[in-house]
């Protein structure tokens, strides 16, 4: 992601919080839609995760007397999109699963690994952007993301549910250990871009109409 976008992508987050009646759902829904434009892999859910969240710091919601209520509709906006990418990533691994002529163990293996280190990413991301300011927007996005981690995050509940039911599948035939074998450095790392992204744009598109 440029710098060109990611000021972009922090000043649509400021504007969100500043004139949105329904920071979570909108805060989703830029997410979304900003991830469908890059590629559906760790480091460039990052970058949109923290150029949305430094934005959404940046905001003064008109609704709320304080910003910490307006930063918790926002960093549950974050977990519902991850949530949402989790969903895709489902889907991408039942079709790649099923298709073993283009996507290799080593493909699966990664795939697989990338989406039980969403809800790890998520929290980083965050916390690096706690971490690196001051003021009470930090204090505030601190507080609020200790609690998730107590609480755990929507997104990493779902990516462990789908790998469970995955694991499970797998199981059946022995792919599961020859997947679990499989080297990470052979991996094309083509699986949740090539796919992913395309369920995105779907569920970004329906939203955008409600």
């Amino acid at each position: 992601m440029s710098a060109i976008e990611t000021q972009g992508l922090e000043q649509a987050a400021k504007s969100t919080v500043n004139q949105s009646t329904d920071i979570e759902k909108d805060i989703r829904l830029l997410v979304v839609q900003a991830l469908t434009e890059g590629k559906i892999e760790p480091e460039s859910i990052k970058q949109t995760l923290q150029a949305v969240i430094k934005g959404a710091c940046a905001g003064n919601s008109p609704q709320f007397n304080e910003n910490t209520a307006a930063l918790e509709q926002a960093i549950l906006g974050l977990d519902g999109a991850l949530e949402q990418v989790a969903e895709a990533s489902k889907l991408s691994l039942e079709e790649a699963i099923s298709n073993t002529q283009d996507f290799s163990d080593h493909d699966l293996k990664q795939a697989m690994q990338d989406l039980q280190d969403l809800e790890s990413l998520f929290f980083n991301s965050l916390n690096e952007v706690a971490n690196s300011g001051t003021g009470k927007a930090q204090e505030a996005l601190t507080g609020l993301i200790a609690h998730l981690q107590n609480t755990g995050s929507t997104a990493g509940q779902t990516a462990t549910k789908i790998l469970t039911d995955l694991h499970q599948d797998l199981s059946k035939d022995g792919r599961l250990e020859k997947i679990q074998l499989a080297d990470l450095a052979k991996a094309s790392g083509i699986t949740f871009a090539r796919i992913s992204s395309g369920i995105l744009e779907g569920i970004a598109d329906t939203l955008s109409k409600k």
